[in-house]
């Protein structure tokens, strides 16, 4: 990098240029622009014009291309797309057979190989246990299937780096979204398969529900999880995942379960998302009601983020204009005619980039020129309301977001009817089943609908909301899409491509065990719920995690905190941060945007670690009665790894810092394990609760305390309104009070601190080699618990403890110690 460059105004955003959008020939940014500019601008007869045109926006940052479009423009590579979001799926007959699963993957590894983000729905796969006829045995389920696809994706975008020098710095990493609908029968295995560590984790997940499902919901309904009839002679010619089609034709279905009142699989699908902040949740009905291709399409899933829902085979380009850079120069307002000047342009370079750029596969070309569909939306738009001294969420800010929003849609809408004069409609428009679309009923002008009717259109769908991480720090660090404000200063965790020369990294890292050659002074902390690996590395903290790899902290400031100076007021109501807001504020923003935004918007719904989970319930029934608003995610502070934290103290080294991790909040319902042991002639009932597979909480006691039959191994353990705990088998409550039960202070005492750490993430290898030192009366209970505790620890995992023989490493095996360097065993 170079000290030449001024037009970054913090270290980060030229960070992010160089190692994500730089190419080789690239001496400074200006080259990428250039690059870029002439490269897009080459289609049109007057191409010097256009190239300084689409130079003058980007030299600004005004306009912010997409990723894709930014690191592969005007490069020559022929491998890659200047598409950030494709949908793919299967196809013909016989959609879930094998040789259909192996056809999809072929395109998976092509989309994921030219950097573009990959979504898929996997409806179309029958559910674990179906009966395969033509092997005859049982199909292990579309979600074991979907390791396939995740598998794939970690090898074919394995190689993230470039020492060479030459080419691009890095590639980006696969993004996969997975999707399936409410009714499907694997379902219930889909919404908690994240939960496993280590399990699918190169996609997103999101739930299709429909609006027959949140009815059942509103109203307490019954609800089925269905899939047709395998051997019904039509299901190998016309299934296609859409249920709702396949039941119009009164074609059969097998029902495998029936949930008395829907809210029963809703409090799985929000409890999973309260506690792990997936799944996402999908409107689907309103997805498809209000997409502008009704007429010929019908749309199952989006891109990797969601701003995207597209019809199999589909993509789309992304870009942003960049609300910062439109304030008008009295600064209460934006600026609309800067904006009624350059939205054409920005329309023109996307729908450019269709023409120019290469597609993973040649259906996917056919498709995109015969709709055109680009996305243009916002970065920037917390930082410009902070420079308009208006609060996120507040009235003011509303009705200004209205005005603009409704401007630059139609403004969009205008430019592309304009173009149609120039260069044609896209193909397959149907001019007036098209403008009975309700999107375009709800949000396009008289004005603008005339002028459709007079010119055509020449791009089918125009503007999209992305999250733009990257993109709004290249652009030096403006608010990413339509979120507010994270913070004034704040530190970002970024993913680090290359391993400093002289930093030595840990060798052997099994993260299920949380266990490695703890080489170069690097500590195991928490972040969240998940384990990390952590140093203070010439001033700056280096982090590893199983997912990221490694990344480094940076302090960044808010573009608009560094533009206002001495203006900028810390303690002003209009510089409320992320943190400040309330769920309304974040709802009724996306409220307007989503209904002048024909795709969709990437946004989340950040709430306090403490927010209720009656409250979280309610976000999401407030954001379906919006509407408009097609999609939701939302984020728990505290209950996943950090991007990004504050702290208002000087920072400090996490590797010094003593970790509070929070605990998930119980659901009312949890699995259990039923261990009956005997230690030295007594015998007790240890009952482990399971969260997410793992141990949450124990209770333990005398077996003559209770009487069960031998025969029961698990069951569940229930929460009651009275806080009693009770144990449930086979939907018999055969425990009324386990904790009256087991009534004897030193037990309960034992049993309470060991569900404390637990719940708090403390390693069960650690609570094992504690319970081992114990001395008293109390020795035979510990025994017992540290039995049932040492069957879920993984094979190899750290006892802490060395060989008496030979002063060696002793790990477990088979719930014994062994010694790694002699073979020793304490059970031999």
């Amino acid at each position: 990098m170079t000290d030449s460059i001024k037009i970054f105004k913090q270290p980060l955003s030229e960070q992010v240029w160089h190692d994500t959008y730089k190419w080789e020939t690239d001496t400074t940014v200006y080259d990428t622009f250039k690059r870029i500019s002439n490269h897009v601008a080459s289609t049109e007869k007057d191409s010097n014009h256009w190239e300084e045109k689409y130079y003058s926006l980007l030299s600004t940052f005004k306009y912010v291309p997409g990723g894709r479009i930014s690191s592969n423009a005007g490069t020559g590579l022929s491998g890659t797309s200047f598409v950030n979001c494709f949908v793919s799926g299967f196809r013909g007959d016989d959609q879930d057979s094998i040789n259909s699963i192996y056809e999809e993957l072929s395109r998976q590894a092509k989309i994921l190989k030219s950097e573009g983000g990959y979504g898929i729905n996997f409806d179309t796969i029958r559910p674990r246990g179906a009966y395969i006829h033509g092997i005859g045995v049982e199909s292990p389920g579309a979600v074991e299937i979907m390791n396939l696809w995740d598998t794939s994706s970690n090898v074919i975008t394995s190689g993230s780096g470039n020492k060479n020098k030459k080419g691009k710095n890095k590639i980006r990493k696969g993004a996969m979204m997975g999707v399936m609908s409410c009714w499907h029968p694997s379902i219930e295995e889909f919404i908690v398969a994240k939960q496993q560590p280590g399990k699918l984790t190169k996609f997103n997940l999101s739930i299709l529900v429909t609006d027959e499902f949140m009815k059942a919901v509103k109203n307490n309904l019954p609800w089925k999880l269905e899939f047709p009839e395998t051997t019904f002679e039509k299901y190998n010619t016309e299934w296609d995942g859409n249920l709702k089609n396949w039941k119009d034709k009164n074609y059969p279905t097998t029902v495998s379960k029936e949930f008395e009142n829907a809210n029963e699989l809703w409090d799985l699908i929000l409890e999973s998302t309260y506690n792990r902040a997936e799944p996402g949740i999908l409107f689907g009905d309103r997805i498809n009601h209000l997409n502008n291709l009704k007429y010929i399409e019908y749309i199952s899933a989006t891109n990797p983020c969601g701003e995207q829902p597209l019809q199999t085979g589909g993509s789309c380009v992304l870009s942003s204009l960049n609300l910062a850079q439109y304030i008008n120069e009295s600064k209460t307002d934006f600026d609309y005619d800067k904006l009624k000047q350059d939205i054409p342009t920005m329309v023109r370079f996307l729908d450019a980039i269709n023409d120019i750029t290469e597609f993973p596969l040649k259906e996917q070309k056919v498709e995109a020129l015969s709709k055109r569909r680009i996305g243009l939306g916002y970065l920037g738009y917390g930082s410009a309301l902070y420079m308009l001294k208006i609060p996120y969420g507040s009235e003011k800010a509303l009705k200004l977001t209205k005005k603009l929003a409704k401007f630059v849609t139609n403004t969009i809408y205008q430019a592309s009817s304009e173009l149609a004069i120039e260069k044609g409609s896209f193909p397959v428009l149907e001019i007036d089943k098209y403008l009975e679309s309700n999107f375009i009923k709800q949000a396009l002008t008289d004005e603008t609908i005339s002028l459709i009717k007079k010119n055509g259109i020449r791009n089918s769908h125009l503007t999209t909301i992305a999250p733009t991480g990257n993109s709004s720090i290249y652009a030096n660090c403006v608010s990413g899409g339509i979120e507010p404000v994270v913070s004034h200063k704040y530190t970002r965790t970024i993913i680090v491509p290359f391993t400093p020369k002289t930093m030595v990294m840990p060798e052997n890292i099994d993260w299920d065990k949380h266990s490695c050659d703890l080489k170069g002074k690097w500590k195991w902390i928490t972040e969240g719920d998940e384990f990390l690996l952590c140093k203070n590395f010439e001033g700056t903290v280096y982090k590893i995690d199983r997912n990221r790899g490694l990344t480094k902290e940076e302090d960044v400031f808010d573009y608009s905190v560094l533009e206002m100076g001495n203006d900028f007021d810390i303690e002003a109501d209009y510089a409320k941060t992320l943190f400040d807001l309330s769920v309304d504020e974040h709802i009724e923003t996306m409220k307007i945007f989503a209904k002048y935004v024909d795709s969709a918007i990437s946004k989340t719904i950040n709430v306090p670690n403490d927010y209720s989970y009656e409250e979280f319930k309610d976000v999401y029934t407030k954001t379906y009665e919006t509407g408009y608003i097609k999609g939701i995610t939302t984020y728990r502070m505290g209950t996943m790894t950090s991007v990004i934290s504050v702290d208002k103290e000087d920072k400090i080294s996490a590797s010094d810092k003593i970790i509070t991790s929070l605990a998930p909040e119980r659901p009312v319902s949890l699995h259990c394990h039923v261990h009956r042991i005997k230690v030295k002639g007594h015998e007790w009932y240890i009952f482990v609760g399971l969260m997410d597979g793992k141990p949450y909480e124990v209770f333990a006691g005398m077996v003559h305390d209770v009487i069960l039959p031998k025969s029961i191994k698990e069951g569940a353990i229930i929460k009651s309104k009275s806080r009693k705990y009770q144990f449930e088998y086979d939907g018999e409550i055969l425990i009324k009070d386990m904790i009256k039960v087991f009534a004897n202070d030193e037990y309960e005492s034992i049993t309470r601190l060991i569900s404390a750490s637990l719940r708090h993430g403390t390693p069960i290898e650690f609570i094992v080699n504690q319970l081992t030192k114990s001395k008293g009366t109390i020795v035979d209970f510990s025994k017992s618990i540290i039995r049932a505790l040492k069957k879920y620890i993984a094979d190899g995992s750290d006892t802490g403890d060395k060989c008496p023989e030979c002063a060696g490493n002793l790990v477990y095996i088979e719930g014994c110690n062994k010694c790694t360097n002699c073979g020793w065993s304490k059970c031999s």
